[in-house]
Order: C-alpha cells, then sequence, then structure tokens
C-alpha cells in the first residue's frame, strides 16, 4: 500500500529498477510485511534501493481488493434492489456489485465466493446469481455486511496488502448467515414508501471493512484494510 500523504517521485520513463536494487528491497523488507512500514522507512527505502524499486515494491504488495473496489461496479438491477430493499428494510441504492475477471481474480486472491466493502460487494466467478436459491442466500448475507459497517467498523488482525482478517466465527458473520436465513424464508413484504437513502459517493476506501464468504463455503472471514 502507499501510504496516504506521501508522494512517489516520478518513474523516469526509461529507467527501471535494478536486479540488486529490488533484491537488496527483498532482504530488508520480508515478504509480506511491508504493511508494516512507516513513512519514514519508506524514505530510508527510497535512499538505499531508488525510488523506482521502492515504488515496484509497494505496487507488488497492494492487495487485488483495493483496486478492485476502487473500479466503480455496477448497481443492483432494479427487481433484485426491490426485493433485498423490502426484506432487509435498507436501501441500497448505493451498492455496487463486482462481476468481472477482475473481481473475480480479486475474490480468489483471498479465498472468498464473494466479499463487501462498504457499498462494494465483489463476487468470485458465476457467484452473482440472485435469481438462484444459493446465489440469493450470498447476496443477502453480503447485503448485510453492507448495513453492519454503514453502522461502524470491524476489527481485525493486520496481514499483508493493506487488508486485516477477523475470526470466521465472530458476530458479524453469525448475524449475516442468521439474517440471510430469516428474511429469505418468509415472503417479501411490501416496500415501504420511504426508505432511509445514503449518499450515492461510496465510501472512502482508506479504514474500509470487507468481510468474505470463504469460497469453500465454510464460514466466513472479514477483511479490513488499514488505514495508512
Amino acid at each position: 500500500m502507499v501510504m496516504p500523504g506521501w508522494e512517489y517521485g516520478e518513474r523516469p520513463a526509461t529507467a527501471r529498477p535494478s536486479m540488486s536494487g529490488r533484491q537488496e528491497l527483498r532482504r530488508t523488507v520480508p515478504q509480506s510485511r511491508l504493511d508494516v512500514l512507516s513513512a519514514d522507512r519508506v524514505l530510508q527505502l527510497q535512499r538505499e534501493a531508488g525510488n523506482a524499486a521502492t515504488s515496484d515494491l509497494v505496487e507488488e504488495e497492494r492487495s487485488p481488493v483495493l483496486d478492485t473496489i476502487a473500479s466503480g461496479g455496477d448497481a443492483l438491477h432494479d427487481d433484485v434492489r426491490a426485493d433485498m430493499e423490502s426484506r432487509l428494510g435498507a436501501s441500497f441504492g448505493d451498492v455496487r456489485v463486482h462481476t468481472d475477471a477482475a473481481a473475480a481474480q480479486s475474490a480468489q486472491s483471498v479465498g472468498a465466493r464473494a466479499y463487501t466493502v462498504g457499498p462494494d460487494v465483489v463476487f468470485q466467478r458465476d457467484a452473482y446469481d440472485p435469481h438462484s436459491e444459493e446465489g440469493r442466500t450470498t447476496l443477502a448475507h453480503e447485503l448485510t455486511h453492507v448495513m453492519q459497517q454503514r453502522e461502524g467498523p470491524v476489527a481485525g488482525t493486520p496481514t499483508a496488502g493493506g487488508i486485516s482478517v477477523s475470526d470466521p466465527g465472530d458476530r458479524f458473520e453469525r448475524a449475516a448467515s442468521e439474517n440471510a436465513s430469516r428474511v429469505l424464508s418468509a415472503p417479501a413484504p411490501v416496500a415501504s414508501a420511504v426508505q432511509r437513502d445514503i449518499g450515492e459517493e461510496g465510501a472512502d476506501i482508506a479504514g474500509a471493512v470487507a468481510q468474505r464468504e470463504d469460497a469453500a463455503g465454510e464460514p466466513e472471514e472479514e477483511i479490513s484494510e488499514e488505514a495508512g
């Protein structure tokens, strides 16, 4: 990750970091520990190995989760949104679903069938199927995570790439599973004429939380982005 508030020098168009520079960085920064670097340490690495090598290392260590949730995504289809809003009692006008190849790769990188970061819900290949029973359950579960994250942060253990992973059996995951089962087991209620809507601008990525459904169908874990 790139620490907020710090800008790296422009990379020369023809310059690439030398192998010695990259090797020096790898010796200095153990793999998967870039997330512990302070701003002062980054500046020191720039002096020792050069801006290009340091910037490349930062880019390599950045989780694809962060790029995916910044890519835009698509709004829920009107019928799907109306059904889920009536069942869950919340507005999902700001929700964006990500189902392209980059989203699938991102979900695979964290071992997830689907994961949620703020209003962004990212799906593994073919996992977004809101008209099947399994797909609707997954979507209701993830939209419950959207609602949870509107209420405040979810704790996690820091890992590499700027994300944190929490215990798969935590109260947020249990609540999401129970809520999805509950709302889908009953007929859809009539949608309220007035529902609270939140801003369409989307959540600030820094400090966001991602919650995921394990690809193998095991209890979920949640992932949070560590603010720089």
